[in-house]
């Protein structure tokens, strides 16, 4: 019976930190990924690929940093008073995180960036960031924060490389389409009104 009550009092302990990370995504996502990406809001696979090259360029590079982007309030979960306070939520996520991770965590609200780093000094950091435009839409959200992490790194002497966003594959991608299927009305259509022109002429 004591072993019984020992091993459930042992299992509560281990659960705790679990489900303290449970509250809010983001904390669970990043604990193993770089970035944290909204649960609700459609994204250009252009502009997730450039977000989560430029962080993965700027911790190559040696300048460690993981992003949550927050555009609605139910990538908060139970943190939702924290919406409209980047800053505030930055401090409450890096202090989850800081037994698996405990370096720079910029986070991405509509209403603004915050930027947190395991209780050091983040006065320049938050120089920069006011001079990054920040997005309403997920999408915009998503190409502020590449900006912001692009301009972080540059601050710290680190030049990342470009990487396209804004649906530029995805344009691309229709046009080389469209350009086919052009191809394709003029192989079909062709030839039959070539073949419907001689019967007509015989």
């Amino acid at each position: 019976m004591r072993r019984a009550l020992f091993v459930a009092a042992a299992a509560a302990l281990l659960a705790v930190p679990f489900a303290r990370a449970n509250g809010d995504p983001a904390s669970d996502v990043l604990l193993t990924q770089p970035v944290y990406f909204p649960i609700d809001a459609t994204l250009q696979d252009s502009d997730r690929e450039a977000l989560l090259k430029t962080v993965e360029a700027a911790n190559e590079r040696g300048y460690k940093i993981r992003v949550a982007l927050i555009p609605f309030t139910s990538d908060l979960g139970t943190a939702v008073s924290l919406w409209k306070h980047p800053q505030d939520y930055s401090k409450f996520l890096g202090s989850e995180l800081a037994f698996v991770y405990a370096k720079r965590l910029l986070i991405a609200q509509p209403s603004g960036f915050g930027i947190y780093n395991h209780g050091k000094p983040v006065t320049k950091e938050q120089r920069v960031l006011a001079k990054v435009p920040v997005g309403k839409t997920p999408t915009e959200l998503t190409q502020s924060a590449t900006a912001a992490v692009r301009a972080l790194a540059a601050s710290g002497g680190i030049t990342l490389p470009e990487v396209s966003s804004g649906g530029g594959h995805d344009l691309r991608d229709r046009s080389v389409i469209a350009v086919a299927g052009l191809l394709i009305l003029l192989i079909i259509f062709i030839p039959g009104r070539r073949l419907r022109a001689r019967g007509g002429a015989r």
